[in-house]
């Protein structure tokens, strides 16, 4: 038999990790979009760190909700679907290559903080004033 190994993890890697949780479990207001079924429901469970509870979540596209941080990015980034391409490789063998994403929901925050998990496709106007 063999004995798990213990890891040990250092005084600086610990307080990050608990600024993470911390982080993590802060509750943050948007508007959840499901862009896969417009104006349908999306159903699912979530739990990140060790010893967090499993909460099931029920989301309604364009309802305003208040969630935890992680599961707001998690809603805005991680659900995607990949569009793959048939290509040829260096030895002209037939692959699949992930080409693009599709995002199936998105999270738009309504509370504002500098962090921001998506960033907005934002265009900067300079002017000049004319006297």
């Amino acid at each position: 038999m063999y004995a798990a190994k213990k890891a040990v993890i250092s005084k600086e890697k610990e307080a990050e990790r608990k600024k993470q949780h911390t982080k993590d479990h802060q509750m943050v207001k948007g508007r959840f979009t499901f862009k896969e079924v417009p104006g349908g429901v999306l159903c699912f469970s979530y739990f990140k760190h060790k010893g967090d509870e499993v909460l099931r979540y029920e989301l309604k596209d364009g309802d305003i909700y208040t969630l935890p941080y992680m599961v707001a990015k998690h809603l805005a980034k991680d659900v995607f679907t990949e569009v793959f391409q048939n290509q040829v490789d260096k030895d002209g063998k037939p692959i699949q290559v992930a080409t693009s994403k599709i995002h199936r929901t998105g999270f738009e925050r309504l509370d504002f903080d500098e962090d921001i998990f998506v960033k907005p496709d934002a265009i900067t106007i300079e002017y000049e004033e004319v006297i």
